[in-house]
């Protein structure tokens, strides 16, 4: 375009300036007058040196970029994120190799034990068979009856004993294969889980190189583009095309500057565990709460089944029964439920309307019916939960008469009720975190947070309901740890999930399929950090389980 073009409205004038503001269209003298009074006209080859300097600077800022580093920046992650990769995953199989190792010594230990009590008892009954033998010899045909009666006796005696032990340490061998089963399903599950990590991460990478490798084509076309203009002495053609290719120049900027994403770690929650029994012969309880006491104990509580009675237990760490309260009920089969308040006291309350104070030094428990404080507690309503507020030392009590939530003191004093929003119907757990209430609303199969700094609480958000089995899941039980994180435990008729949130329940951290029927879950403080504590309803057996944690 070297010779000036018509002014776009008067075709047969010859254009004499340009009109910045209207993307320099050419315009005649008239034309100022007229639809570009106003506008910022410029003559055109002040105008086009103009945007030759502006091209010119943006030029010199793309190369001043190190495009190398754009390049290069994939191919050194992939390399270190399979490093990173191999590394973990020899770790996870020396883990798992060493733990392996350590079960399969105990197995051929309690073996050898086994086949050593079998020899013991065979060298026992030798001897005494020798023994009564030799006596029989020396004694007349009269009394050899006797002694074969002996005999017979003995033998049935240590028959009875080693049959005992014998049985014992088949249990518990049992018990160490079993383990050692779980470990590598645990193994297997963490590799595939690493495997497949490392594979969408491998994918992100790919996208990434592709995004560079089209700004690195961008970038060329521009520079032979803007090489061709700044080197015509064609103003029109300048400040035509100039303003685009600015633009163009000002994107490339912003995608070269944008940062090199983070990958997500290759490492998953670990899912071990131990399992304490903590149950007796021929008594069947029936657990409906689970909470640690200030001193690093578990306490438990429920319903013993054939007696009009409830209990509270202590077990430390290793399952040892540390303190036992039967406390006896006007019906049968009232749950107990219970929840650490403070160092020493436990917070319990109890079908229809008791609430207490369970002290685990001594095992002293103080206790006043709800009714006797709350006019409005009807005669067919019952406790379902309990919850504490350690930072102001009270007490929460859900029912299922409705939404309202009932505060005591750490007294056992009335103080209000906190009523939840319309949308739940009544609470069968709630935990108080961070300010906020976390309820299990069961009949409704949600779970929910909210306020609880006045009478009336506010629904501030929803925990997302696992895609398992339908509809049938509800929640039952409610916890969180010291780093916010929320686990839920999700129930069907059949099944049971442990499901890990953030703190206020938009995104799943991850899920854990149980094999054992629970109704409660804790969050627990031990030497190694917190564990998460998980009892079955009623084969009085605990399990201790690692959680994720925030490095």
């Amino acid at each position: 375009m070297r010779h000036a073009p018509r002014c776009h409205i008067h075709l047969e004038e010859i254009a004499k300036l340009c009109c910045e503001t209207c993307v320099n269209l050419p315009i005649c003298m008239a034309c100022t007058y007229g639809k570009h009074k106003g506008h910022s006209l410029y003559e055109v080859t002040a105008l086009a040196q103009l945007k030759r300097e502006e091209l010119t600077q943006n030029l010199k800022a793309l190369q001043g970029i190190d495009k190398d580093k754009n390049e290069i920046a994939p191919k050194q992650a992939k390399v270190k994120l399979i490093l990173i990769a191999s590394i973990e995953k020899e770790k996870m199989i020396k883990m798992h190799h060493e733990k392996d190792q350590k079960i399969m010594t105990k197995i051929r230990d309690t073996e050898g034990r086994r086949q050593q009590v079998e020899q013991e008892k065979q060298n026992t009954e030798k001897k005494i068979f020798d023994s009564l033998q030799t006596e029989m010899e020396h004694e007349i045909q009269g009394v050899k009856k006797k002694y074969e009666d002996i005999f017979r006796v003995k033998k049935l005696e240590l028959n009875d004993i080693f049959k005992a032990r014998e049985s014992s340490l088949k249990k518990e061998l049992a018990k160490l294969r079993d383990q050692r089963e779980r470990f590598e399903r645990d193994k297997k599950e963490l590799l595939e889980s690493l495997e497949k990590q490392l594979n969408e991460n491998m994918k992100t990478i790919e996208t990434m190189s592709e995004h560079f490798d089209n700004i690195k084509k961008r970038f060329e076309t521009l520079n032979v583009m803007s090489s061709s203009i700044l080197a015509s002495d064609n103003d029109w053609s300048a400040v035509q095309c100039i303003p685009d290719m600015c633009t163009a120049a000002t994107n490339l900027m912003k995608d070269f500057k944008k940062d090199f994403p983070e990958l997500t770690t290759l490492t998953d929650v670990t899912v071990n565990y131990k399992q304490y029994s903590f149950g007796r012969p021929n008594v069947t309880k029936y657990v409906f709460g689970i909470t640690s006491s200030g001193d690093g104990n578990i306490v438990l509580s429920g319903v013993i089944s054939g007696y009009r009675a409830s209990f509270i237990i202590v077990i430390d760490m290793n399952g040892r029964m540390l303190k036992e309260k039967i406390l006896n009920t006007e019906k049968f089969w009232l749950a107990r439920y219970c929840k650490f308040l403070s160092q020493h006291k436990v917070a319990s309350v109890c079908e229809p309307n008791e609430i207490g104070l369970y002290d685990v030094r001594d095992g002293s428990y103080i206790k006043r019916n709800i009714s006797d404080a709350i006019n409005s507690w009807l005669k067919n309503w019952n406790v379902t939960c309990v919850a504490t507020d350690p930072v102001n030392n009270h007490i929460l009590v859900g029912g299922n008469g409705g939404r309202d939530v009932y505060v005591f003191d750490d007294q056992l004093n009335y103080l209000h009720i906190v009523t939840l929003p319309e949308i739940t119907k009544w609470p069968r757990d709630i935990t108080v975190s961070d300010g906020h209430l976390l309820i299990c609303d069961y009949d409704g199969k949600k779970c929910y947070v909210t306020t609880m700094d006045g009478l009336k609480g506010k629904l501030v958000g929803e925990f997302m309901k696992p895609n398992l089995e339908g509809n049938k899941l509800r929640p039952i039980s409610v916890c969180s740890d010291k780093n916010g994180f929320v686990y839920v435990l999700w129930k069907s008729s059949s099944q049971c999930y442990i499901v890990q949130y953030n703190h206020d329940g938009s995104q799943v951290s991850t899920t854990k399929k149980l094999g054992v029927d629970s109704n409660v879950v804790t969050v627990v403080e031990t030497s190694q950090g917190e564990r998460l504590l998980v009892a079955t309803y009623k084969t009085q057996t605990v399990y201790l389980y690692d959680i994720m944690t925030e490095d």
